[in-house]
């Protein structure tokens, strides 16, 4: 028996037999040989299959035969679901070539691809045969034991590949209690396994033995999985976890682990409850110290404690150095200010000095031109020069009264 994890974690069954065993056939480059007694239900179901897709392949047929439109919106579809499929379904130009390539991604209990087209492009009548056939194969899978297993090894000549790529999960069941469907229902709690091949290999009494091929860049994230799920695993009855040749989880080792944390956690406890009393003792000493602390210092505030009356002194002194502090700093407040007007009248009246200097030196240049003027007129201007020079003579007596008045102020202000 051969079984394949396909994707939506369904399992992929195949039959045949020979003289000795079903007759072999070749399964994705494995050669699978199948005890004699199992002929007859996978038979059954391989017809039940071909008589499934064969019935849907009609309705599709009748329904896109002239259509290359929706052939193609078809082979779309299915790309985009399935992107490994895009060189072969490039090839095919009609609704049947393209079934053919869907028919390779189905089992004889997994038609979903099939399901997915007859949905999307509401194909009524075909959504009914094929929930017809998942039902059948549910029945199918609750039905057949794994007992048929019990004490032979399936002959398998698959490709090789790495020790490290072979995970294997040991139950602890009852064979004759077993379903492929139980097998199933475990395998659906690891996700992650619908990228892996699955292929149960043997029975052994007691206990049901299930191998996976597992891609060697996906081990470390199948064990992560399993690791995480381990706790559910372990009440499905999972007692052993390897990969390749190592043993990652062992129910046997886990148990005596819990045996030596429960040890531990004795040993934990005793040692929390001495520590809780020694504890609780040492609390007491502290606190009968710090009380003779307490009493110690209030003696102490007591002997330093002053007559009420040499308090009172104490304050009256401090406010009177307070008031008299406060009058100084208003003294000096009050000298500052008088200072900054002081400055404010010496800036004014610099001021005004420089403003005089410059009318000063304004009237002495007219001065000179008027001179110039007067020297070159004739004699009989005389009368006029004299004038002029009268005027020039009260003007300077003018500016030099003005020059003493502002001397004078700021000699006020010094």
């Amino acid at each position: 028996m051969y079984i394949l994890e396909k994707r939506k974690s369904q399992i992929f069954l195949c039959a045949s037999s020979n003289s000795e065993f079903a007759e072999d056939s070749v399964i994705l480059g494995h050669k699978i040989l199948f005890p004699r007694d199992m002929r007859n239900e996978f038979k059954d179901m391989r017809v039940k299959f071909g008589s499934t897709f064969y019935d849907v392949r009609l309705l599709f047929s009748k329904k896109w035969s002239e259509s290359q439109s929706d052939i193609n919106n078809v082979k779309a579809l299915l790309i985009d679901i399935f992107p490994d499929l895009r060189a072969e379904l490039s090839v095919v130009k009609t609704i049947d070539g393209v079934l053919d390539v869907v028919k390779r991604k189905c089992s004889i209990i997994d038609i979903r691809p099939l399901e997915v087209l007859a949905q999307k492009f509401e194909v009524k009548e075909a959504e009914a045969i094929i929930r017809e056939h998942k039902e059948a194969a549910e029945e199918f899978c609750k039905s057949v034991s794994v007992n048929v297993f019990q004490d032979q090894t399936l002959q398998v000549i698959p490709t090789q590949h790495l020790l490290c790529e072979t995970i294997t999960f040991v139950l602890n069941w009852n064979p004759d209690e077993t379903t492929l469907q139980d097998i199933n229902d475990v395998l659906l709690e690891l996700k992650v396994l619908h990228k892996y091949q699955i292929k149960v290999v043997g029975v052994g009494t007691g206990s049901v033995i299930v191998t996976c091929y597992c891609p060697a860049e996906y081990t470390s994230s199948l064990i992560v999985t399993v690791l995480k799920k381990i706790e559910i695993l372990q009440e499905r009855g999972l007692t052993d976890f390897i990969v390749g040749n190592c043993t990652i989880w062992n129910n046997v080792a886990h148990e005596v682990s819990e045996m030596t944390n429960k040890e531990i956690d004795q040993i934990t406890k005793s040692t929390v409850i001495d520590y809780e009393d020694t504890e609780k003792e040492l609390r007491q000493q502290l606190a009968e110290k710090n009380r003779k602390i307490l009493e110690l210092q209030q003696e102490k505030q007591q002997a330093h404690l002053l007559p009420a009356e040499s308090n009172d002194e104490l304050n009256k002194k401090l406010e009177v150095q307070f008031a008299i502090g406060r009058r100084k700093t208003l003294e000096i407040e009050d000298l500052k200010a008088t200072v900054r007007q002081k400055e404010d009248k010496i800036i004014a009246i610099e001021k005004e000095l420089v403003s005089l200097r410059e009318l000063s030196e304004n009237q002495l240049q007219e001065i000179e031109q008027l001179k110039l003027k007067l020297n070159a007129l004739p004699v009989a201007a005389c009368m006029t020069t004299h004038t002029v020079e009268s005027d020039n003579e009260v003007i300077k007596s003018k500016g030099e009264l003005k020059s003493c008045c502002a001397y004078n102020a700021l000699c006020n202000l010094n």
